[in-house]
C-alpha cells in the first residue's frame, strides 16, 4: 500500500514542480527517487537499474528520429519555407471583416500550420519554435488575447501524432515494432476520428474567440512578456512559392508510406531534398547542423527522463497492484484506452507512456483479438490524453516558449489535447468493439 501511495506522491511531486516551472529533467529524477524510496527500494539503485535502462532504451530507439526531425525543421525554418507557409495561411485571417470570424480564423491559423508541419515530418517539440514569432505578429496586429496561443494544441497534440494514418511522428511509429503493423494502419478509423476531433476542437476555439471578443479582451496583458522577447519575425522578402514549401514534406510522407522505408530514411530524404531545393549556397551547413543539435537533444532527453520515471514506477510493487486492479475491468478495447492513458499520464509524455505501456502490456493487448492495424491505431490514440497533464514536457515547452503560465493558458490544452482525445479514444474503442475494422 505504501508503494502504491509512493507512485501517487511521486507523480504529484512531478506535476507540482513542473507546474512551478522547475526543469523537468531534474524533476523526473527527484520524483523517481521518491517512488523508489516509498516502494522500499534504494533510490540510487533504482536510478541505475530502472530509470537509466528505460531512458537509454528510448534514446537508442528514437535518437536518430529526433535528430533528423530537428535537422528537417532547421532546413524548413532557416530557408524560409516554414515561415512562408505561415505567412500564406495567416493572410486568410486578415481578409475577414467580421470581428468574431477574423479572430477565429487568426487563431485557427496556428493549429493549421501545426497540422501541415507535423504531418510533414517536423517534430512536435520543434514546431513551437517556428510558430511563436508568426503567432505574436498576427495576434498583436489583430489585438487577439495572447493566451489563445495554446489553442495551437489542436494541431500539434491530437490528430497528427496518433490519429492520422501515415504520420511520421514517433507515436505512430512505436506500435509498429510491437504489432508488426505499419504507419497506415486503420486508415478509415484514423481519418474519421481526426475529422471529428478537428470539428470539436474548432467549435471550442470559435466559442473562446466569440467569448473573448464579447468581453473586450485583447493582446495585452497576457502578451506583455512575449512582447519584450527578441524573435525573428517572418517576412515576405524571403517568401517561397507554396510548391517549394510542400515538396520536402511530401517526400517524407511518400518515402515513409509509399516506399515503406523507416522514419529515419524518410526524414533524411526530406532534409536532402529541402537543402537542394532551397539553394544550398545560401544555407550555411555548419550553422544548420549546430542549430539542429539543441532542438533535437533537449526534447529527446526530456522524453527519455519521462520514460525513465515510468520505468521506476513499473519496477515497484505498487505498479503490480495497479495492474491487478485492471484485471477487474477485463481484456477489452476500453481497458486499452485506460492503460495507455494512465501510462502516458504517469510519464507526462505520450511517446514515453506508450513505450512503457507496450513493454508491459503488449501481450495483453494482442490477446484481445483485435486485428493489428486497429490495435495500432487504438493504442496510439489512447496515449493522447493524460499525457497533457500540467507536468507534460510538451505543455511546459509550449508555455515556456510562448511566455505564458499554466494559470493563463493551460485550459486550452486541457480541453483540446486532453478531454477531446480521450473522448475520441473511447469512441474508437466503441467502434472496434462493434466490429469496425477499417
Amino acid at each position: 500500500m505504501i508503494s502504491l501511495l509512493g507512485i501517487f506522491v511521486g507523480l504529484a511531486i512531478f506535476m507540482l514542480l513542473a507546474f512551478l516551472g522547475y526543469n523537468t529533467i531534474f524533476v523526473s529524477v527527484i520524483a523517481a527517487m521518491v517512488v523508489a524510496l516509498m516502494g522500499g527500494a534504494d533510490p540510487f539503485v533504482a536510478l541505475n537499474e530502472a530509470f537509466m535502462p528505460k531512458a537509454v532504451g528510448f534514446m537508442k530507439g528514437y535518437f536518430l528520429i529526433f535528430l533528423f526531425s530537428a535537422l528537417f525543421a532547421r532546413v524548413m525554418g532557416d530557408s524560409g519555407a516554414a515561415p512562408s507557409i505561415a505567412i500564406k495561411v495567416a493572410r486568410i485571417a486578415k481578409k475577414s471583416e467580421n470581428k468574431n470570424m477574423q479572430r477565429f480564423l487568426a487563431v485557427m491559423v496556428l493549429p493549421l500550420i501545426q497540422l501541415i508541419l507535423t504531418y510533414g515530418g517536423v517534430n512536435v517539440y520543434v514546431v513551437v519554435f517556428i510558430l511563436v514569432a508568426i503567432a505574436r505578429s498576427l495576434f498583436k496586429e489583430l489585438d487577439i488575447p495572447w493566451w489563445l496561443y495554446t489553442c495551437s494544441a489542436l494541431g500539434s497534440s491530437t490528430v497528427t501524432i496518433g490519429m492520422m494514418p501515415g504520420s511520421p511522428q514517433t507515436l505512430n511509429l512505436i506500435p509498429v515494432e510491437f504489432f508488426g503493423s505499419d504507419t497506415m494502419s486503420a486508415p478509415v478509423l484514423g481519418i474519421l476520428c481526426s475529422v471529428i476531433t478537428l470539428a470539436l476542437g474548432s467549435a471550442y476555439i470559435w466559442w473562446q474567440c466569440k467569448r473573448t471578443n464579447k468581453m473586450g479582451q485583447g493582446y495585452m496583458p497576457t502578451g506583455a512578456v512575449i512582447d519584450k522577447e527578441q524573435l525573428v519575425e517572418a517576412n515576405v522578402e524571403n517568401e517561397k512559392p507554396l510548391w517549394q514549401c510542400i515538396v520536402p514534406m511530401a517526400v517524407v510522407i511518400l518515402v515513409l508510406n509509399a516506399l515503406k522505408q523507416s522514419a529515419v530514411i524518410a526524414l533524411f530524404s526530406g532534409c536532402v531534398v529541402g537543402w537542394l531545393l532551397f539553394n544550398p549556397k545560401k544555407q550555411d551547413l555548419k550553422k544548420l547542423f549546430s542549430g539542429a543539435i539543441p532542438q533535437a537533444i533537449t526534447p529527446l532527453i526530456t522524453v527519455c527522463c519521462a520514460s525513465g520515471f515510468g520505468g521506476v514506477v513499473a519496477s515497484v510493487s505498487g505498479f503490480q497492484t495497479i495492474v491487478g486492479g485492471l484485471d477487474v475491468l477485463g481484456n477489452n478495447p476500453f481497458t486499452i484506452v485506460l492503460i495507455a492513458n494512465v501510462c502516458a499520464g504517469i510519464c507526462g509524455s505520450a511517446s514515453s507512456g506508450l513505450n512503457i505501456a507496450l513493454q508491459n502490456f503488449a501481450d495483453r493487448f494482442i490477446a484481445t483479438g483485435i486485428p493489428a492495424p486497429q490495435l495500432h491505431r487504438l493504442v496510439a490514440m489512447s496515449s493522447i490524453g493524460l499525457d497533457t497533464l500540467p507536468h507534460s514536457s510538451g505543455i511546459i515547452t509550449a508555455l515556456s516558449t510562448s511566455k505564458l503560465t499554466h494559470r493563463q493558458a493551460y485550459i486550452n490544452s486541457f480541453v483540446l489535447s486532453l478531454v477531446i482525445p480521450i473522448i475520441m479514444a473511447i469512441f474508437a474503442a466503441a467502434l472496434i468493439s462493434a466490429g469496425f475494422y477499417l
